[in-house]
């Protein structure tokens, strides 16, 4: 008998009406918007596969978004403007004794925001003589005010920090023993910045009166001034070399002295690396040991006890440089100052122990044979924790 072939009215598999399998991860990609949702059926639970059929909801979401930020920092923008004008009492007091040092407050400014504020407006400063007379005098004049120094010549960080090479260089606040030296070599080898820092004493000592980009044998390009100390900071300044555009990068251990270098029209990017100060009063002692430039100072100081204990031993190098109080006594007017200073103008950065500091300790040691002793626990710890108890509240904000 002759074999026919069977003849079927419909196909064998009908893909709209067909159930997915078990188990089975679904592959297709959903094209259409409206598609309905396809479930995984299990033995517990479904669960879809294309979620929603919104496809707005991401766009609307991200617009929200947008005016959320932008009404935010609006808000903060004109409640600082009116603030300012606002409240009179805005202000810095500076207060004369008889038998004690210079030290500043913030009078009138008991919450953050008055704070904020004072650092970014100009305004007056009362200066009280013992006799009790008081003079006003504008932020304006740089030469008998240096808070207006400060405050004016540094860029605010949480208003605009928009690169401007042609009138604005970067500034390194220069702290012992925390990693700037390092930075300032980084710049020059790696990036080629030309500097203005302690390099160029040796070209001070030839009493060149004009402003000169040298070069060393190392390819390293500065300027003939010293940015250590405040007299070669005020021969900066004659020099104009806060307004030199062939100098990239500023670096002084002098906060305060340094703004004296730019002006309103050049700015200076204000950037640090900070250490604990504890890890770093001890870096501190064993540079000092090696050093022959140390050797009298050190000449009956066999120990970091003796050390802790002396007159030579800092005491919050921190808090006194960024509050401009480098001598007499500390109070938390001081440390708000700082911390405040910090907030608005500075861009800090922090060592990464584990990468930077352990292991090229380790190093040092195993191919050297130097490092730097462990002190834990001991009483020049405990002695330098309370030389450093403001430095140390600081470094913690810093964090």
């Amino acid at each position: 008998s002759a074999i026919r072939p069977t003849i079927r009215s419909k196909p064998l598999y009908h893909f709209s009406i067909k159930r997915p399998r078990r188990n089975v991860t679904k592959r297709s990609i959903a094209t259409l918007p409206y598609l309905e949702c396809v479930q995984e059926e299990t033995e517990e639970t479904t669960r879809p596969y294309y979620g929603g059929r919104d496809i707005f909801r991401s766009p609307r979401l991200a617009l929200a978004l947008s005016l959320f930020v932008c009404s935010a920092g609006g808000y903060r923008r004109f409640n600082e403007l009116w603030i300012s004008r606002k409240d009179p009492s805005t202000t810095a007091s500076v207060t004369t004794h008889p038998d004690e040092d210079v030290t500043y407050s913030l009078g009138g400014l008991e919450n953050l925001e008055q704070r904020g504020s004072f650092l970014r407006t100009k305004q007056h400063v009362i200066w009280e003589v013992p006799m009790g007379n008081a003079t006003t005098t504008s932020f304006e004049d740089f030469s008998s005010v240096k808070p207006s120094l400060l405050l004016n010549n540094y860029l605010t960080l949480s208003l605009h920090f928009t690169k401007d090479s042609l009138r604005n260089m970067i500034f390194l606040w220069h702290i012992p023993r925390s990693g700037s030296t390092t930075i300032t070599r980084i710049a020059s080898y790696c990036v080629g910045l030309t500097l203005s820092t302690e390099i160029g004493k040796s070209e001070v000592i030839r009493g060149i009166n004009e402003l000169r980009i040298m070069e060393d044998s190392d390819g390293i390009q500065f300027a003939n001034v010293d940015m250590s100390y405040p007299l070669g900071i005020q021969q900066a300044k004659a020099l104009n070399v806060g307004q030199n555009d062939d100098i990239d990068l500023i670096s002084s251990p002098y906060l305060w002295d340094s703004a004296s270098v730019f002006d309103g029209a050049y700015k200076g990017y204000m950037i640090a690396m900070f250490r604990h100060p504890i890890e770093r009063a001890i870096s501190l002692y064993y540079y000092m040991r090696k050093s022959p430039l140390y050797v009298k100072q050190l000449a009956g100081l066999t120990s970091i006890e003796q050390y802790a204990k002396s007159s030579l031993v800092e005491n919050n190098w921190l808090t006194r440089f960024l509050s401009n109080t480098l001598s007499g006594q500390l109070t938390p007017k001081h440390e708000g100052i700082a911390k405040e200073i910090l907030r608005v103008k500075c861009l800090v950065g922090l060592p990464m122990s584990e990468t930077v500091e352990e292991r090229w300790s380790a190093r040092k040691k195993y191919y050297f044979g130097i490092g730097e002793p462990k002190v834990e626990g001991s009483e020049a710890r405990n002695t330098l924790y309370k030389q450093n108890t403001f430095d140390l509240r600081l470094y913690e904000y810093a964090q």
